[in-house]
C-alpha cells in the first residue's frame, strides 16, 4: 500500500516541481539575457553559490534528514503536545544559529569569495562585485533554512504538495524582479543585478510564510522554546552533523568545480552552472521529488524496525525513480545542444555560449541515475542510524570527485570538472548500494540490474532516434537560429522520444509504464 502511496504523491510532486522547473528555466532565460557571460555573471553565480551551499549542507540537506526520523519517531510514540513542542523547539535554535552564521558571512565575505574563488582575486573589480554580492545574499541561508524546517513539518505529516509548491514562489519572484525591478536600477549588468539579488531574497522570504500556514493549521505554534535536554532534539543533533556533510555531496563536487572554474578561461564558471540546470530537471521533478516522498515512509518503518516493507521501500523507490531519469538523461544528452541553444540564447548570451553551455549539460547528465539514487539512499543510513557509514561513503566521493577534476581540468578545462563530478556520482551510488544492502538485507538487487539494463537500452534506441529526427528537421528546414522554428523541433523531437520509448517499454513487457498512466488517471479524476 506505501508503494502506491509514494508512487501516488511523487507523481503530483513530479507535476508541481515540473511547474517550478519550467519557471526557473525562466528565470534562468531573464539571467542569462540581463548578464551574459562575464564579470556580472561570474560573480553572481559564485556570490550566490556560497548561501545556496550552505543551505544545502545546513538547511534542506542536514535538516530534513536528522528532523524527519526524529520528528517521525516523536509522531509515532509520543503525544501531540511533545511533538510541536519539538518542532518551536527546533525553530528557535535554528534561527539563532542561522542568524549567527549570517552574520559571520557578512563580516567575513572578502576572506570567503578568496576560498570559494581564488581566481578572482587577480581582477579588483570582479572580486569586490563578488564580496559585495555575497553580503547582500547571505540572509538567503537564514530564510531557505527556516522553510526547509517548515517543509520537514509538512512532509513528516505526509503533506507534500505545499512544500513542493514552495520554490515556484522563488521563482516567480525573480522573474518579476528581472522584469520589472532590474530596470530601475539602471541599464548596465553591472546596476541590474542589485534588483536580482532583491527577487532572491523576497522569494525565499515568502516560502516561509507559504509553509507556515498549513504548519500552524496542522497544530503547530509558534513561540520561543529552547530545551537542550530534549531527546528529540538530541537526536536532531547527533544526525546534524554527518547530515550536513553526507547528504550534501553533491554540492560539494559542485563547489569544488567553482572553485577550480575560476582558475579556467572567464566564463567557465557561467558554463557549469547553466549545464548543471538543465540537468536538475528529470532530477528535480522526478528524483528528487520519489526521494522526497518516500523517506518519511522509510522513517516510519524504521522506526518501527519493519525492515521488510523498508527493504521494498528502497527498491520500489529507485525503480520509479530510474524509469524517469534514465531515459530523460538519454534525451538531454542527444538533444542537448538545440534545448540549451534554445533556452539560453538570448541577449548577451551567444550562440557560442549556448553550445559550451550544452557541452558541459552532456557531462553532468550521465549521471543523473547516480544523483537520484544518492538522493533516495542517503536519507536510508539516517533513518536507520547510520550516518558514519554514509559520511565515510561521502569523504570517499569526493577524493574521487577531486581527483579527477585536477586530472582532467587541463585537457577539457571545465568540461573535464563536469565529467569528473559525473564519475564521482556513479561511484557515490554504488558505494551507498553496497553497503545499504549489507544493512538492511537483499534489495532485490538482480531484478534492479535487469530492470535498469533494459531501460538503458531502450534509452539509446529512443536517444538515437530523437537525435536524427531533429537534425533531419534542422536540415531540411536549415533553420538554425530561428527561434520558433527551434522550439517546434525540440517539442516534436522530445514528443518522438516518448512515443518510442513508452511504446518500447511495452513492448518489453516493463510494467511500471502501466502504473506510470495509471497514476496519471487517478491524479486527474482526482
Amino acid at each position: 500500500m506505501a508503494v502506491k502511496k509514494i508512487a501516488l504523491s511523487a507523481t503530483i510532486v513530479s507535476m508541481i516541481t515540473m511547474l517550478s522547473r519550467v519557471l526557473g528555466y525562466v528565470r534562468d532565460a531573464i539571467s542569462a539575457a540581463l548578464f551574459g557571460v562575464g564579470v556580472v555573471s561570474d560573480a553572481f553565480f559564485v556570490a550566490f553559490r556560497i548561501p545556496n551551499l550552505l543551505r544545502n549542507l545546513m538547511a534542506e540537506g542536514a535538516l530534513a534528514s536528522a528532523f524527519i526520523p526524529a520528528f517521525t519517531e516523536y509522531i509515532e510514540k509520543k503525544p501531540k503536545k511533545t511533538v510541536w513542542n519539538l518542532a518551536a523547539n527546533a525553530l528557535t535554535l535554528l534561527t539563532i544559529v542561522m542568524v549567527f552564521i549570517t552574520a559571520l558571512g557578512v563580516i567575513f565575505a572578502p576572506i570567503i569569495v578568496k576560498i570559494i574563488a581564488p581566481g578572482f582575486s587577480s581582477d579588483p573589480e570582479k572580486f569586490r562585485l563578488t564580496v559585495e554580492l555575497t553580503r547582500y545574499l547571505f540572509p538567503f541561508i537564514l530564510f531557505m533554512s527556516i522553510s526547509a524546517l517548515f517543509m520537514g513539518i509538512l512532509n513528516s505529516l505526509k503533506q507534500f504538495s505545499i512544500p513542493a509548491f514552495a520554490p515556484v514562489i522563488l521563482n516567480i519572484s525573480m522573474i518579476t524582479a528581472g522584469i520589472f525591478i532590474c530596470p530601475l536600477f539602471g541599464l548596465s549588468p553591472e546596476k541590474q543585478v542589485y534588483g536580482w539579488v532583491i527577487g532572491a531574497l523576497a522569494g525565499a522570504f515568502l516560502q516561509i510564510v507559504l509553509q507556515y500556514i498549513p504548519a500552524a493549521r496542522s497544530g503547530f505554534i509558534l513561540k520561543p522554546l529552547i530545551d537542550l535536554k530534549d531527546s528529540g532534539l538530541r537526536k536532531m543533533g547527533r544526525l546534524m552533523v554527518p547530515a550536513t556533510f553526507a547528504q550534501s555531496v553533491t554540492q560539494l563536487n559542485l563547489l569544488i568545480n567553482t572553485i577550480l572554474a575560476s582558475l579556467l578561461v572567464q566564463g567557465s564558471v557561467t558554463y557549469l552552472y547553466y549545464g548543471n540546470r538543465l540537468m536538475q530537471l528529470p532530477l528535480g521533478v522526478f528524483g528528487v521529488a520519489i526521494a522526497t516522498v518516500s523517506f518519511p515512509y522509510i522513517a516510519q518503518y524504521a522506526a518501527r524496525k519493519d525492515t521488510k516493507n523498508l527493504r521494498d521501500t528502497i527498491h520500489s523507490s529507485l525503480k520509479q525513480a530510474f524509469f524517469i531519469v534514465i531515459p530523460a538523461s538519454a534525451g538531454i544528452i542527444f538533444l542537448s545542444e538545440p534545448i540549451n541553444t534554445l533556452l539560453f540564447y538570448y541577449g548577451r548570451f551567444s550562440h557560442a555560449d549556448a553550445i559550451n553551455t550544452a557541452r558541459v549539460c552532456v557531462m553532468y547528465s550521465l549521471a543523473i541515475f547516480a544523483y537520484t539514487g544518492v538522493k533516495i539512499l542517503t536519507q536510508v543510513y539516517y533513518a536507520i542510524d547510520s550516518a558514519s557509514t554514509a559520511v565515510k561513503i561521502s569523504i570517499a566521493s569526493l577524493v574521487v570527485n577531486l581527483a579527477l577534476c585536477l586530472i582532467l581540468m587541463k585537457p577539457m578545462q571545465y568540461l573535464g570538472l563536469a565529467l569528473a563530478t559525473a564519475i564521482a556520482g556513479v561511484f557515490h551510488f554504488i558505494l551507498l548500494y553496497v553497503f545499504i544492502e549489507k544493512k538492511v538485507g537483499d534489495i532485490k538487487t538482480k531484478q534492479l540490474v535487469v530492470f535498469s539494463a533494459k531501460l538503458v537500452i531502450i534509452s539509446l534506441v529512443m536517444g538515437a532516434a530523437v537525435f536524427f529526427a531533429s537534425g533531419y528537421m534542422t536540415g531540411i528546414w536549415n533553420v538554425k537560429f530561428n527561434r520558433i522554428t527551434n522550439a517546434i523541433i525540440v517539442l516534436i523531437s522530445i514528443s518522438l522520444g516518448m512515443m518510442v520509448y513508452f511504446g518500447l517499454v511495452k513492448l518489453a513487457g516493463i510494467r511500471e509504464g502501466d502504473r506510470f498512466f495509471e497514476l496519471l488517471r487517478i491524479k486527474r479524476r482526482g
